[in-house]
């Protein structure tokens, strides 16, 4: 038996607009969030554990 096809929801007018407007916004914050110098040890530590017990490769 065959799914049913549902319609694709579209936005249209200043809805969409805005939409790409904050799109391209966001994109330019792309990258941009800062981590403590604690959780950027902390995760350098688990990766150096992990490849330690090769659960991640080399």
């Amino acid at each position: 038996m065959a799914i049913p096809v549902r319609s694709i929801p579209v936005l249209e007018g200043e809805v969409a607009l805005r939409f790409m407007r904050e799109a391209k916004e966001n994109e330019k914050k792309r990258g941009t969030y800062k981590f403590s110098e604690e959780s950027v040890a902390s995760y350098n530590g688990i990766i150096e554990k992990a490849k330690k017990f090769g659960s991640l490769p080399v």
